[in-house]
């Protein structure tokens, strides 16, 4: 019956379409289109067979690292890798492939259009330029012309294509970058700071054994009672080389910041820090962070000195402390882990003096706090669209800040979900409204395209911990254009 119901439908397709092609001869390629018409082909290929099933053809190395990989799950989990089938289908002059992991999982691999040209097929998606194709298949200079033209216009974003600056509302202006982000001098920082301590380290500072066991003693005293807990937290969210925020598992994090060459805090994503100096010696990357309550991600197992296997020496080193897990990235061209002594050896300095402060606020580095009013400022990153931020803000209480953004003419949401969660942080307050806290965030806004330029309203918003409702702290509205993908 299956081979019947196949048959009356290449039979439809035939009257429908012409010659249509036989899709069950040879095999396809995932390939994509190149310059004047060539087509590229990948090393995974795809069988469809008369019955409807499908199965993928594998080079030589692909079943090699197959095979690996399901001998080291069954050695991982003492169960056979579950069986993978494929499918297809035909729709119309559509061709549907189907993957099926298990007894019931399936997963549409890809929609593809059978067209004229019996060498290829296109995808039903008019972002994807991967393509089926047929070994020594090429297209026409016209069909090539047409297929990058589709995709072009389908990654267009016109959001701002028609949009007009606001007449009689003033905007502000994202203030510029200090140079390239990937070329700055991070070494060039104030010299009692800990971002100098750290980066001074590489090559010369003290070493720590892959069988070292790291901790710090008064992260662990501060956490031991909860007066010393709450007066961390809040040195944390004071601080302006720290960022302290809560994700959605309601697990807070303090990762630290650095700063470029002027003194102004950079953040990025994630927190991660490198250098891509012509120098090995000078290479590194580097991140530190602190996450209450201590749970590792996925709920994986701990490993106190995991090393991994990329070149030079990295290090990824999480250890539990005090209910806290310190996670710190280390990645040098120099063994012994020396970024991660220097590290450890100067945040136990800093918890250390907040232990016995009588003032904890004479410990804020210079630009935590500042009078006047509440501000925003925008800084332009390294591409255009994506900004770095830097809030002022007192809410009187504890709790945390996010932003909202808007375009100002039609009142649009802007990058709405991911705006909130990059600029989601902690900020320190007092009952002083003339003190203001920093906080620094770094974000895109993924509507428009660059030169498209329009107006933006930014909102900071404020969630109490206590619960109450959330209020917007202030606004300011800016000039700003969208990140091209």
């Amino acid at each position: 019956m299956k081979k019947l119901f196949f048959l009356l439908l290449f039979t439809a397709l035939f009257f429908l379409h012409g010659a249509s092609p036989d899709l069950t001869k040879g095999v396809w390629y995932l390939s994509v289109p190149e310059n004047k018409g060539k087509i590229r082909h990948f090393e995974v290929a795809y069988k469809l067979n008369p019955n409807g099933s499908a199965e993928m053809i594998r080079s030589e190395k692909q079943l090699k690292q197959w095979n690996q990989m399901r001998q080291k799950y069954k050695e991982k989990t003492g169960k056979d890798f579950p069986e993978i089938k494929m499918s297809w289908k035909l729709d119309g002059s559509e061709l549907h492939l189907i993957l099926i992991a298990g007894d019931s999982s399936k997963k549409q691999l890809g929609t593809y259009l059978i067209g004229k040209n019996p060498a290829f097929l296109l995808p039903k998606e008019k972002k994807s330029a991967f393509i089926l194709a047929r070994k020594g298949a090429v297209m026409t200079p016209e069909e090539s012309k047409q297929f990058f033209k589709t995709i072009t216009e389908a990654h267009q974003d016109n959001f701002a294509k028609n949009l007009k600056l606001p007449e009689n509302i003033k905007l502000a202006e994202p203030e510029k970058n200090n140079g390239s982000f990937f070329d700055m001098d991070w070494k060039k920082t104030p010299e009692n700071s800990f971002q100098k301590y750290v980066l001074s380290a590489i090559g010369k500072g003290e070493k720590l054994s892959d069988q070292a066991e790291c901790t710090l003693p008064a992260l662990k005293k501060l956490l031991s009672t909860p007066e010393g807990k709450e007066l961390l937290l809040r040195y944390l969210a004071s601080n302006c080389e720290w960022r302290l925020y809560q994700e959605p598992q309601n697990t807070l994090h303090a990762v630290r910041y650095f700063r470029d060459q002027n003194g102004k805090i950079i953040p990025t994503l994630h927190q991660y820090y490198s250098s891509l100096h012509s120098d090995p010696a000078q290479q590194f990357q580097f991140r530190f962070e602190i996450v209450f309550p201590g749970k590792p991600w996925n709920s994986s197992p701990i490993h106190p000195r995991l090393r991994t296997e990329r070149s030079k020496n990295t290090w990824n080193t999480p250890f539990l402390c005090g209910g806290a897990l310190v996670n710190i990235f280390d990645e040098t061209s120099v063994p012994g882990r020396q970024m991660t002594k220097a590290a450890l050896d100067w945040t136990d300095k800093e918890f250390s003096a907040l232990l016995a402060a009588k003032e904890w606020k004479k410990l804020l580095p210079a630009g935590s706090i500042r009078k006047g009013k509440p501000d925003l400022i925008l800084r332009d990153s390294y591409q255009g669209g994506i900004y770095n931020a830097e809030v002022w803000c007192n809410p009187g209480e504890k709790g945390s800040i996010y932003l909202k953004a808007f375009e100002i003419t039609k009142g649009t949401p802007l990058s709405a979900r991911r705006l909130a969660m990059a600029s989601t942080c902690n900020p320190g307050w007092s009952d002083e409204p003339n003190e203001q806290f920093f906080s620094a965030m770094h974000f895109t806004i993924y509507e428009g395209e660059w030169g498209q330029f329009y107006g933006a309203r930014f909102e900071i918003w404020f969630k109490p911990a206590s619960g109450a409702p959330e209020r917007k702290l202030f606004e300011k509205n800016y000039k700003i254009q969208g990140w091209s993908r």
